[in-house]
């Protein structure tokens, strides 16, 4: 029987499988029902309706008082970061194929490396720093910025995963101050208040049935939040970030089964030089935790 750090790390490891699948399943959702609402309305549903699940977690918490926030502009530059990232990618999926934006969100590695040197004080070798360059040029290859399939859309998607990796940096920074709890709710009531007032002048009263859906796509969100910080809680992020990949797999089969989509031939050339590198990345990861694990010993 597992036991101790490695039956948290399975734990985190299963949390973060149960986001991974919850959270792309939420994507195909925001794709198929953004060719009816703008992107500000599904985001307040993804919001409003995801503060069900929070609140529940901030009950057992202890009430509102543990939301009071030790860091409160810390909190809104990494809520500031989390609605770019939420925005651009609702604003995304249902105008590219899921597959490639996937694909080139998987640039977020890279860019958390480089806001780990001046945000949390990291070190950042050369093996590293090479395997951000590849992974960049693999990134680049995706956009195919010199060939008929190049869009502008693929920079808007690079911009979101810029802000979705300064909202994780921010979110490892904020968790010395303040408990999940406090992170979870204060996202959620202030991207619900913001996409409230940018959606009503564009608001569409939604269908019987499309009510239903967007309920279920702000309670997969929810919980998928929910799981996924405590993932990070579980687990070192050395063990949980490789399973970001399989995200592809089932944006590859929610694309081609749910809206009969084939990825684009640039995103197959230039994946695995995305995924290889940030790969590497994460095994100097490993490396430098187990060099730091036998100096304390030492």
């Amino acid at each position: 029987m597992f036991t101790g750090p490695v039956h948290a790390s399975l734990l985190g490891i299963y949390c973060k499988l149960g986001s991974l699948v919850l959270f792309c399943t939420m994507d195909a959702m925001v794709k198929a029902l953004g060719d009816t609402y703008g992107p500000f309305q599904l985001m307040l549903f993804r919001s409003a309706v995801a503060l069900l699940p929070i609140a529940y977690i901030v009950w057992r918490a202890g009430g509102l008082r543990v939301v009071r926030s030790n860091r409160p502009w810390l909190q809104a530059f990494r809520i500031l970061a989390g609605l770019g990232s939420t925005a651009g990618f609702f604003y995304v999926f249902p105008r590219m194929p899921l597959v490639d934006a996937y694909a080139i969100s998987f640039a977020a590695p890279f860019f958390m490396v480089a806001l780990a040197v001046p945000m949390l004080g990291e070190d950042v070798g050369w093996r590293r720093w090479t395997a951000v360059a590849v992974g960049f040029v693999g990134v680049i290859v995706m956009l195919d910025p010199l060939g008929i399939s190049f869009h502008a859309i693929s920079l808007v998607v690079l911009a979101a995963t810029f802000c979705y990796s300064l909202s994780t940096v921010l979110v490892r920074v904020v968790s010395r101050h303040d408990s999940d709890a406090t992170t979870l709710f204060w996202f959620a009531v202030v991207s619900s208040t913001v996409s409230l007032g940018a959606a009503v002048p564009d608001w569409i009263w939604p269908t019987p049935i499309d009510w239903l859906w967007l309920i279920v796509l702000g309670l997969l969100g929810g919980v998928a939040q929910i799981l996924v910080t405590r993932a990070w809680r579980l687990a070192p992020a050395a063990v949980l970030a490789p399973f970001d990949y399989a995200g592809i797999v089932l944006a590859v089969a929610y694309g081609y089964l749910w809206f009969e989509e084939e990825p684009s031939w640039t995103v197959w050339l230039g994946l695995p030089l995305v995924i290889g590198s940030g790969l590497y990345i994460l095994h100097r990861e490993r490396v430098r935790a187990r060099d730091r694990a036998v100096a304390m010993i030492a």
